[in-house]
């Protein structure tokens, strides 16, 4: 089983840091290691944590990290400008999307995958773009959504009302169409494939 993500929050206010709290502590695989109401403070220490949600009105650098570069979501108002190119491993989402999406998306840019909030005309020029050797039945499609919500094999069984060997088998399938190497990439692809519902 691999460890939790461990999630650092910075937030404007008190109520939103309880907010962004619940969204990571309502799902398996998360575990938030500090919260703090402000950008102006002190930068927590990189290596007591695997990514950074920061809620602004617009994008911020952390403090630098002594050669570290830290993973960081950005949850920005839908009317706040963000940059043409994001720095290292980050993302950007509405502040407004939901607990699913941003935690899917805090799994992807702790796994170095860079997100941005479509543009409308940003569509694929064409389908070979987004099209993979091999489709997933819409169980592997119900599995690996259900991966993205931080769920583990014998939580996925349960639900599904089959064996854990079975998931392990659609788990192993799903990471083999989708040419990843672990779970954690399979939702990045997934998520980059538009496979997985936000």
């Amino acid at each position: 089983m691999q460890p939790a993500l461990r999630v650092f929050i910075i937030a404007e206010s008190d109520t939103e840091c309880r907010k962004l709290s619940r969204t990571f502590e309502e799902a398996p695989g998360f575990v938030v290691v500090g919260v703090r109401a402000a950008l102006s403070s002190a930068a927590p220490e990189a290596a007591s944590f695997d990514v950074a949600i920061i809620q602004a009105p617009r994008v911020v650098r952390l403090a630098p990290f002594p050669g570290t570069q830290v993973p960081t979501l950005y949850l920005l108002s839908d009317e706040s400008s963000e940059p043409g190119e994001l720095a290292g491993k980050s993302a950007v989402l509405s502040r407004n999307a939901s607990g699913r999406q941003i935690r899917a998306a805090a799994m992807a840019v702790a796994a170095g995958l860079q997100i941005a909030r479509p543009s409308r005309s940003a569509l694929p020029e064409s389908e070979a773009e987004v099209a993979f050797v091999e489709p997933l039945t819409d169980r592997e499609l119900r599995v690996l959504n259900l991966l993205a919500d931080g769920l583990s094999n014998p939580q996925i069984a349960r639900l599904l009302s089959i064996s854990r060997n079975t998931v392990k088998f659609h788990v192993s399938s799903i990471i083999s169409k989708l040419g990843a190497t672990s779970r954690t990439e399979a939702v990045t692809i997934g998520i980059k494939r538009g496979l997985i519902i936000l």
